[in-house]
């Protein structure tokens, strides 16, 4: 079996290494809940109806409303759905200046790269990404 070998730097050195490889595969703290109260926050910030939500999770308006009712947090994919909704959510404000500007750009039909872009994009973990991937470019002034 081989073994990994590392260089040794000198301790006055201002490059820092990570002494174990497995410190790449770490990219963030895995994501187990997405309590109600920080639903209801980007709830109020993106003002979609409870028949949008329910639409964007794929799971039925009843079913929501239950989550809601009973203050029980979401979990699993539909948690981490959130969380990329979420930043996706802050990006959106911080190109736009404003929730209303974002929220009338994300509901506005447009061709991106060839595909067209709606509010329908939102179902998706991989629509999600392309708005983010969207307003990164118009962020950057590298918008198509």
């Amino acid at each position: 079996m081989k073994t990994i070998q590392y260089r040794k730097y000198e301790n006055n050195t201002p490059l820092r290494i990570a002494a174990e490889p497995e410190v790449l595969y770490v990219a963030r703290k895995t994501v187990d809940l997405f309590p109600i109260g920080r639903f209801q926050e980007l709830s109020g910030k993106l003002s979609f109806t409870q028949i949008e939500w329910a639409d964007i999770l794929h799971i039925s308006d009843r079913t929501l409303q239950r989550y809601l009712k009973e203050g029980k947090p979401f979990e699993g994919l539909y948690a981490e759905h959130l969380y990329q909704l979420e930043n996706m959510c802050e990006l959106g404000m911080e190109v736009f200046g404003s929730v209303a500007a974002f929220g009338e750009w994300l509901r506005k039909p447009r061709e991106v790269l060839g595909e067209t872009q709606d509010f329908t994009t939102l179902r998706s973990f991989w629509g999600v990404k392309l708005i983010c991937n969207e307003l990164g470019r118009m962020e950057h002034g590298v918008y198509i």
